[in-house]
């Protein structure tokens, strides 16, 4: 319980500082309506960091048109490609070891498979939640593209704080090293983004 907390305020400072750069807009382009900022905010209170998703999704307010399922797919790219970043990042510092010995340099070369591989299911996420957007078909067809969806999300989210247990498991040297303060923090940072995604798709409603 501890571990989850220390997680979630990081990802609450880490997430912060993201999201000012998220926001930042070009000064030509038109600030988005008040009834689509009204929208997105109420989406975001599904989520457990609605300053977060807010600040994130903003820029992207006016084209959510009253559809949560938008939200949720917009989320869940920004997510994915926060992923697919920190995993070019894990396989470059793969390369080089952790210096921390043989048992972090496991966790290293685990984590960075584990989050390559979870990050393979982007577009099959995307897919179902584009059917999610197009509603069409019938309660048993949305149940099943909402419940892989959120399996999807789920893991990959599970999979990278489980990439922090193995840091920690293996020692204090592996925590403290440079190569273990970024996965650690990557993972908790990521992990945040796919949650607020993984929460707008279950407030999704038939």
């Amino acid at each position: 319980m501890a571990m989850a907390t220390i997680s979630l305020q990081l990802f609450f400072l880490l997430a912060g500082t993201a999201a000012v750069v998220a926001t930042s807009r070009s000064p030509m382009a038109p600030a988005p309506s008040s009834s689509a900022i009204s929208f997105l905010r109420a989406s975001c209170a599904a989520t457990d960091a609605p300053d977060v998703c807010y600040n994130l999704l903003l820029p992207y307010a006016d084209t959510f048109h009253g559809n949560l399922a938008r939200v949720a797919r917009a989320a869940s790219a920004i997510a994915e490609a926060r992923q697919h970043d920190f995993a070019d990042e894990l396989a470059r510092l793969k390369l080089r070891g952790t210096g921390a010995g043989k048992v972090a340099d496991m966790a290293l070369t685990d984590c960075s498979n584990e989050v390559s591989t979870s990050n393979m299911f982007e577009n099959e996420i995307l897919g179902h939640i584009d059917n999610l957007i197009a509603h069409q078909g019938s309660q048993k067809d949305f149940d099943s593209h909402q419940f892989f969806a959120k399996d999807l999300l789920y893991s990959a989210e599970s999979g990278m704080m489980q990439c922090v247990d193995w840091f920690h498991s293996a020692g204090e040297a592996a925590v403290s090293s440079p190569a273990g303060k970024v996965v650690i923090a990557g993972c908790t940072t990521v992990s945040g983004y796919v949650d607020i995604a993984l929460m707008l798709v279950n407030a999704i409603k038939f």
